[in-house]
């Protein structure tokens, strides 16, 4: 272990692999898998994006003080550009696929929120945010009470007051107004990565 590793507290190792994990609901920590059932981290993203997925790979293995298997592939899609995945596995990710699957089920808790920091403010901005003229919305796939997680968090945590929007069935996205889309945008710029900035307009 090196003087960086040991910079790193526990709570902000958990935190950071949660934060990768929260990404987007077809990014999170994949159910376990293979003959000895282990938990796998799967980020993907188009190769546009590639240098953020690379920042995101030294960011894991920093703070991974197990080893880190990792497997980088390219799939082909239907658009022009190709997406890059990244399948990874450590010993680490026991404790982060606990709080992110209790009882062997996925839930955003308020736990994995506030253990997520404002690296997970910032990830879900990324992955799931929009800004649409002044405003902003956040949306991905929640059930109604994860929703409710996120609204509260957004709310007690980062003072960003947001709307939970809704059809007849179901709660189906978050929305920001000037005032929350500003605050929220002022809170997580130091911490985005120079490869995403443009999501910050």
């Amino acid at each position: 272990m090196t003087a960086t590793d040991n910079a790193w507290g526990e709570d902000q190792r958990l935190g950071l692999s949660i934060h990768h994990a929260l990404e987007d609901a077809s990014k999170r920590l994949k159910v376990l898998k293979g003959k000895n059932k282990r938990p796998w981290l799967e980020i993907s993203r188009s190769e546009v994006d590639k240098t953020y997925l690379n920042h995101q790979l030294r960011t894991l293995r920093k703070l991974h003080v197990t080893p880190l298997e990792v497997f980088w592939d390219r799939l082909a899609t239907d658009t022009y550009y190709d997406k890059e995945r990244l399948p990874l596995h450590s010993d680490h990710l026991w404790r982060v696929y606990e709080i992110l699957y209790p009882q062997d089920t996925s839930y955003l808790s308020s736990q994995a929120l506030q253990l997520s920091g404002i690296h997970g403010l910032t990830s879900l901005w990324i992955d799931q945010g929009r800004i649409i003229g002044r405003k902003g919305s956040i949306k991905g796939r929640y059930s109604d009470q994860e929703y409710e997680n996120l609204s509260q968090w957004l709310q007690d945590y980062w003072n960003i007051k947001c709307h939970l929007r809704q059809n007849q069935s179901a709660i189906f996205q978050l929305s920001l107004n000037r005032e929350a889309l500003e605050t929220l945008i002022d809170t997580i710029t130091p911490a985005v990565h120079h490869a995403m900035k443009k999501k910050l307009r």
